[in-house]
């Protein structure tokens, strides 16, 4: 048996535990953007029942930590600026000190992979972007990507500012080109700094972003309850073939990070996908109507989930067999107006496209209403009024004549003399050219219920990148 020397087992016995050394999550690292003008939640792990003490500019805070090493405080609103100095410590321990803190607008941008490309892709006018980006109060945290099978409670990335260098960091897996933009935009008209905290995968399903999903435990639980204005997502083409099905898996994700932020109902803003050949491509058994009726279910959930709004982009893809459209710009400006328009009280930016309203028919034609019209309705290439379609009883659709008049579009064809029914855009290739005076595409639309089922056949996604 193996002796111990008497001094060495009583210095075993009266040893006390090593602390457990104050931690606080990636998020809060330096350089950090706080959300301005409400409680922001700060948390982290320390010793269990140890005191921790959370100060910012003096003002301080002390709390218990539990006993499984956790702990959170909350720091009083603060105004928009910096920068400021965030210290955390353990009674009689060293502070850990996050530097550059700045106070001014978060928002989360997710999604697939139109959300995730970065300025290492096909980015319209890239070098030109790169070299003018030069903004330090313009931060992305971008979220290492992976899955998890259970709920994490941490991540990893770090906080960059706008410069050609940082948002060419990590190459396709660094800063969202559309974050960069919208968050670009909001500094415009703002004049307060902006984060963006960029949580994206491509290729990926909404159900992985959801409760149980790999990306959800991973990517989304982690930052929560982070301090937040709200939510811009770009996702679904992985999700095209599921037609109104997604207005459910929507709800549920929306819901879901609605209840884990604890913010009440705070704003989700998304894209609808862009006109792509899913049905056309060679050996497809995706039906035709698969990526209209996609987008009416898209359209659906303005009405389904409280507190959204989508953009419209048809008119911003310079080719249908891409399905990574260049311009993100406008991708994030449209957004950006829109949380404008919604949050920030700036009512004169134009930012909703036009919506069908109602149709009535009055002899051989139908006249479609449309709301958000803007200032009106035009032809944006001065051009006659293309993808509209109308059909009568025997629900066979020929191309049809449609004029502007006032907030309503005038819909006829030779070929129908008594039509019962109108479709706008119903074709995966649409890029119409009917919009508002102030540039914003109008929504594709039918008039009619009649029966389309989706599939559950996986749409091909080609040039889809993780």
């Amino acid at each position: 048996m193996r002796r111990f020397a008497p001094a060495l087992v009583l210095a075993l016995l009266f040893a006390r535990p090593v602390a457990a050394e104050v931690k606080l999550p990636a998020l809060f690292s330096s350089g950090v953007v706080l959300q301005r003008d409400v409680e922001v939640p700060v948390w982290g792990t320390a010793a269990a029942d140890a005191e921790v003490t959370v100060a910012l500019d003096g003002a301080k805070q002390t709390v218990k930590v539990d006993a499984a090493g956790k702990w959170k405080v909350k720091l009083p609103a603060h105004t928009a600026g910096g920068p400021h100095t965030l210290a955390v410590a353990e009674a009689g321990g060293k502070p850990v000190e996050v530097t550059d803190v700045q106070f001014g607008e978060v928002w989360i941008a997710s999604g697939q992979s139109n959300m995730h490309w970065t300025f290492s892709h096909n980015i319209l006018n890239k070098e030109k972007e790169l070299d003018a980006a030069n903004d330090p109060l313009l931060r992305q945290f971008t979220v290492k990507k992976g899955q998890a099978k259970e709920p994490m409670s941490d991540t990893a990335g770090k906080w960059l500012g706008a410069s050609k260098e940082n948002l060419l960091v990590d190459g396709p897996n660094g800063c969202s080109a559309v974050g960069y933009f919208f968050a670009r935009k909001l500094r415009e008209e703002l004049k307060v700094p902006v984060g963006i905290i960029n949580s994206s995968v491509g290729g990926t399903p909404i159900q992985q972003w959801s409760p149980g999903g790999g990306l959800f435990n991973n990517m989304i639980h982690p930052l929560a309850p982070f301090a937040i204005r709200g939510a811009i997502w770009y996702q679904g083409e992985s999700n095209v073939t599921l037609g109104h099905g997604y207005v459910d898996l929507t709800k549920t994700q929306v819901t879901a990070w609605r209840e884990l932020w604890g913010q009440g109902e705070f704003p989700y803003y998304f894209v609808q996908i862009a006109p792509f050949t899913y049905a056309s491509k060679p050996n497809s058994k995706v039906p035709a109507h698969t990526l209209p009726l996609f987008w009416e279910a898209q359209t659906a959930i303005r009405k389904a989930v409280p507190n959204t709004a989508m953009v419209v982009i048809t008119d911003l893809v310079d080719n249908v067999n891409d399905i990574h459209p260049a311009n993100k710009q406008d991708v994030g400006a449209r957004l950006a107006n829109t949380a404008l328009a919604r949050d920030y009280g700036k009512s004169d930016l134009a930012h909703a496209s036009p919506l069908f309203a109602s149709a009535q028919r009055t002899g051989d034609t139908i006249r479609c209403k449309l709301s958000n019209v803007g200032s009106g309705l035009v032809s944006r290439d001065g051009k006659p009024l293309t993808f509209f379609t109308i059909a009568g009883s025997d629900h066979q659709f020929h191309p049809a004549e449609a004029t502007i008049d006032g907030e309503e579009v005038v819909v006829r064809s030779d070929a129908v003399k008594e039509p019962v029914a109108v479709r706008f855009a119903w074709d995966e290739k649409a890029m119409p050219n009917l919009a508002t005076k102030e540039g914003l595409p109008a929504n594709a639309f039918r008039t009619d219920e009649w029966k389309l089922e989706a599939t559950a056949v996986p749409a091909a996604t080609p040039g889809e990148k993780k």
